[in-house]
Formats: structure tokens, C-alpha cells, sequence
């Protein structure tokens, strides 16, 4: 994505490096990242440093990840952050993340919607899957907020755990 993607209050971007602040602070407060799915070393200051810097990196590779900022389009500040990870043919998984002083006022729903339907209108997705843990009641609400069908409980492919999986199409 060489362009921001632009919703009604929000603006999906690529992270830039006046981002790092924001996203450690957010990556170190274990109750944000409690349902994330990083890893422990990612959720340290040096960690999630590293993980922004190799993101930015990687936009102008041959292999550019899919992790976006996300700032609110009136003030230019950073709200939250989002991502898609390619998994089987046709389907990418949707992950999205709001600072704790940004919450309440819908940006997950709009982050969710905007980025699945971008995913299939300019990517070419077929499907956009939310494995979400199934005690994540918000998490779960946001998805079908954002038009995502629930698919009950399943074997997340990364690992043992089970999910609740939600599925846009």
C-alpha cells in the first residue's frame, strides 16, 4: 500500500518513524496486548522497536509486510495500528489494535470494515478471516460491527489455541 487508505474518520498509512513512541507504549501495556498474538519479546520496548523498524523496512522490498498506523484524519494523531498476514489462497487475516485513550468511539469497527473491504475490492481477497480469542467480548463485537459473520469456535493454524473465528466476504 503506497497510499493511505482513507474511511470517514480515520486514515490507514504506513507507520513512519514519528510512530515508534506511540506503538512501544502500546506494545508494552500488557492489557492492550493481552489477546494479541505477538510474541514476549515483541511486547518489550527494545522488541516492539525492532518489530516497527523491520516493518518500515520491508515496505520497499519485494516482501513488504502488511502493518499500517492508523491517525484520525482531523488531527493527524496516532490512534491505533492494523495488519493483514496472507493465508491460504484467496484469504488474508485481519488484525487490528486501538491505544487505550482512543477507545469507545468506534475507530476498531471503522479499521476493521475500511481494511477487510480494501482487502477484497483492492487486493483481491476472496475472504478476510478474525481469529479472535474467545474471551475477547469487544473484539468480537467489533467484528460484526464491521460486517464480519461469525464461525464459531475453531483450531487457530498458527498454534493449539482455540479461536473465535469471524469471516468477511
Amino acid at each position: 500500500m503506497n497510499q493511505p487508505i482513507v474511511s470517514e474518520k480515520l486514515r490507514i498509512r504506513r507507520f513512519e518513524r514519528d510512530d515508534v513512541e506511540d506503538f512501544v507504549s502500546f506494545m508494552t501495556d500488557s492489557d492492550s496486548t493481552k489477546f494479541l498474538t505477538f510474541g514476549e519479546e515483541q511486547k518489550s520496548q527494545e522488541g516492539a522497536t525492532g518489530l516497527l523498524k523491520a516493518t518500515m523496512e520491508s515496505y520497499d522490498s519485494d516482501a513488504p509486510l502488511m502493518a499500517f498506523a492508523v491517525e484520525n484524519q482531523q488531527t493527524t494523531e496516532f490512534v491505533g495500528f492494523c495488519g493483514l498476514t496472507p493465508r491460504e489462497e484467496g484469504t488474508v487475516e485481519i488484525m487490528y489494535a486501538v491505544m487505550p485513550n482512543e477507545r469507545g468511539q468506534g475507530y476498531a469497527t471503522e479499521i476493521a470494515a475500511t481494511l477487510a473491504q480494501y482487502a477484497i475490492s483492492q487486493l483481491g481477497y476472496r475472504r478476510v478471516i478474525a481469529p479472535i480469542s474467545p474471551e475477547h467480548k469487544i473484539s468480537k463485537a467489533v467484528a460484526v460491527s464491521a460486517g464480519f459473520k461469525d464461525h464459531g469456535i475453531s483450531q487457530n493454524p498458527d498454534s493449539l489455541v482455540k479461536v473465535h473465528l469471524f469471516v468477511f466476504e
